[in-house]
C-alpha cells in the first residue's frame, strides 16, 4: 500500500509538473473565460456542498479526529469518577468536578446543581457519546441500592477503555481502504495530466462542450458518492463498537 500511493503521488505531481508550462496556464485562462462565469460558480457551489456533506457524516479526518478526541475525554473522566469514588466522594460532587472543561456530561452537571435527576440528565448526555448510558443505567441503580456504584463506575470505565483500545486499532485497519478510496479519486486528474503531457486539449472539451460537461458532472458526481460511501461503510463497521 504505502508503495502504491507514493507511486499514484508521483504520477500526479509528474502530471502537474510536466503539463504545467506557461503555455497551458494560457490555454487554461483561456478556457475558463469561453467557459463563461458559471464555471467559478459551480466549482465553488461544489466545494460548499462538498464541506457541508463532511460535516454532516463526518467522514472527513477532522471529525473523525474530533470525535476520537470526544471520546478519549469520556473514558478519562469516568476513570476519574471512578478513582473519586473509591476514596469516598460523594457521587455528585464527583460527578461535577471529573467533567471537565467543557463538560462531558452537561446536563448531569446540571442536574447535580439544581438537585435533579441526575440518571436522566446522564440519560440526555448519552446522545453524546453511548457509552453514558451505562453510567446512567449505573447511577439509577446505585441511587437506589445505595451500594456499588464506585464498583460499576469502576468496571464500565475500564471496559470502555479496552473499547477504545479496540477502535483505535480498527481505525489504523480501515486506514488503508480509505487511501485506496482517495487514490482512486485522483485518478481522474491523472488521466487528464497525462492527455495534456501527450498534446491533446480535455479540458476544452471538458469545460466547454455540452457533452464534455455532461461526462464532468457525472464524474464528479459518482467520485463524490463513491467517497461518501466508503466513508458511510467505515463509519458504521467503527460505530459497531
Amino acid at each position: 500500500m504505502p508503495g502504491t500511493a507514493l507511486l499514484a503521488v508521483a504520477l500526479v505531481v509528474a502530471s502537474v509538473l510536466l503539463a504545467w508550462t506557461p503555455e497551458r496556464e494560457r490555454r487554461v485562462g483561456a478556457i475558463s473565460r469561453r467557459a463563461g462565469p458559471p464555471v467559478p460558480a459551480i466549482a465553488e457551489r461544489v466545494r460548499s456542498l462538498s464541506a457541508g456533506l463532511v460535516a454532516r457524516t463526518g467522514i472527513g479526518p477532522a471529525s473523525r479526529r474530533r470525535r476520537t478526541a470526544e471520546r478519549l475525554r469520556v473514558v478519562q473522566a469516568l476513570g476519574a469518577l471512578a478513582a473519586e469514588l473509591e476514596v469516598g466522594q460523594s457521587p455528585g460532587d464527583a460527578l461535577a468536578r471529573v467533567g471537565g472543561e467543557p463538560s462531558v456530561w452537561p446536563a448531569a452537571e446540571g442536574a447535580v446543581r439544581l438537585g435533579g435527576d441526575v440518571a436522566d440528565a446522564l440519560a440526555v448526555d448519552a446522545g453524546r457519546d453511548p457509552v453514558l448510558a451505562h453510567l446512567a443505567a449505573c447511577w439509577r441503580v446505585g441511587a437506589e441500592s445505595g451500594t456499588g456504584l464506585a464498583a460499576a463506575v469502576a468496571r464500565l470505565a475500564a471496559s470502555a477503555r479496552v473499547a477504545e483500545d479496540v477502535r483505535v486499532d480498527l481505525e489504523g485497519q480501515l486506514a488503508g481502504p480509505r487511501a485506496t478510496a482517495r487514490l482512486l479519486a485522483l485518478l481522474p486528474a491523472v488521466g487528464i495530466g497525462f492527455g495534456m503531457m501527450l498534446g491533446s486539449d480535455p479540458l476544452t472539451w471538458l469545460l466547454t462542450s455540452l457533452p464534455g460537461r455532461i461526462c464532468l458532472a457525472s464524474g464528479l458526481a459518482l467520485t463524490a458518492v463513491g467517497a461518501w460511501w466508503t466513508g458511510r461503510i467505515a463509519l458504521r463497521v467503527e460505530r459497531l463498537l
